[in-house]
């Protein structure tokens, strides 16, 4: 427990750096692996009129949390509204940041691929004509269109047919687009467990989905981990669940005292 000593957190904007020692901050960081993108909130007590002045919509903004010797990127986005209001002497700024590049998910497109294009290609020139950065492309069946593809509609509704086609979805997390399988995650080398973090035991859920086949896993709380974030693949190493898990979904957190990370792992 020692290298969680000391928060630290961090809000990055316009190249100036606003960090818990000068400021009281709070947040609360959402994540998951569906296809729409997450706005968290980050608010501020007591910044200057200038400084509220220069958080425009559209800004990129990066939230670093942790410990004194222990610290990483819990939220990467874009601005997409900041409110601030008069709460007795105090004045808090809200920062609502989404987790995608600025997008119009509305866009069309328009246009024709030759025969025997791959869905890989389509799915890069899609991503591209979207203007957002595509962090990572895996297909199990990286399909050939003998007969070319036309596409004529909304750019993300065809990434959705293309991928689920090709056994892949897709989701946004810290400012990139995402195109793999479901059960795909990030190796993180991290073991969750009460010298690391652990609060209580992990608590077994199960839930219906549309498809169907249902999922089931646990809900996993713990003290702030920026480690833990959307498939990341940690180890569970508690009294009753050992073993390797993938995060679904979660939140990162600091309201009052309570500097935690909750999550729900397959």
């Amino acid at each position: 427990m020692s290298a969680q000593f000391g928060r630290v957190v961090e809000f990055l904007c316009n190249g100036k750096t606003l960090t818990n020692k000068d400021y009281r901050i709070e947040f609360r960081v959402e994540f998951d692996d569906d296809p729409k993108p997450n706005i968290s909130e980050v608010t501020i007590y007591n910044l200057s009129e200038s400084t509220i002045n220069s958080l425009k919509k559209n800004n990129r903004v990066t939230l670093n949390a942790g410990y004194q010797n222990d610290k990483g990127v819990i939220l990467s986005g874009y601005i997409s509204r900041v409110l601030t209001r008069r709460d007795g002497t105090d004045h808090p700024t809200t920062i609502y940041v989404t987790d995608s590049q600025p997008l119009d998910a509305d866009k069309t497109a328009n246009k024709s691929y030759k025969k025997g294009v791959k869905a890989s290609y389509i799915l890069r020139d899609l991503a591209k004509m979207l203007g957002v950065k595509l962090a990572a492309l895996e297909l199990p069946n990286d399909k050939t269109f003998s007969r070319g593809y036309y596409v004529n509609g909304s750019i993300l509704d065809v990434i959705r047919a293309i991928a689920r086609d090709c056994g892949s979805d897709y989701y946004f997390n810290r400012g990139n687009l995402y195109i793999r399988p479901r059960k795909v995650g990030d190796s993180t080398q991290f073991t969750l467990n009460s010298d690391t973090g652990l609060i209580g035991s992990p608590e077994p859920f199960e839930e219906e989905t549309d498809d169907k086949k249902g999922r089931k896993g646990y809900k996993v709380k713990s003290l702030l981990q920026y480690r833990m974030n959307t498939a990341s693949i940690i180890q569970l190493d508690s009294l009753y669940v050992k073993g390797s898990y993938r995060i679904k979904k979660g939140v990162h957190s600091w309201q009052g005292n309570n500097f935690y990370t909750e999550v729900e792992v397959e």
